[in-house]
């Protein structure tokens, strides 16, 4: 009688249910990644509007994308807008791209604008901009 009380739970229906619920797990960490990456551009650039402008901010990080882009396409579902860095399009294909890349190619888009930034600013923006995002992240 045990080892009918077993067989319900194995067999293909589990591993069905147990690769469902695999890729959903996936699927969120994939999703936390952009929500953080995009949570962490948006600050950077409502903190640095004000100062640089608008059109110039703009022109840094589509400066930053393009140069990321060369090594990870997968950035070409971003895009540049008035209020900051739109997500939307890359959400949408999050299913179809792999995860460890899309971290990497974000991690380098954010390196790629700070390096861009203290090009044309020095660095005294950006330790502002860090002590403000590390006092952000604290609070």
């Amino acid at each position: 009688m045990a080892e009918q009380k077993k067989r319900p739970h194995e067999g293909p229906g589990r591993e069905v249910v147990e690769k469902m619920i695999a890729e959903r797990v996936s699927q969120a960490r994939k999703e936390e990644v952009l929500d953080i990456y995009e949570d962490l551009l948006s600050t950077i650039w409502n903190r640095i509007v004000p100062t640089l402008g608008r059109v110039t901010v703009s022109a840094i990080m589509e400066r930053a994308l393009a140069l990321t882009e060369e090594t990870y396409p997968v950035l070409g579902h971003l895009q540049v807008t008035d209020e900051g860095i739109s997500f939307a399009v890359l959400h949408q294909r999050i299913g179809e791209e792999e995860g460890e890349e899309i971290r990497e190619a974000l991690k380098e888009l954010v390196a790629s604008f700070i390096d861009i930034l203290v090009m044309l600013t020095g660095d005294i923006l950006i330790r502002q901009l860090i002590k403000e995002i590390e006092g952000r992240r604290t609070a």
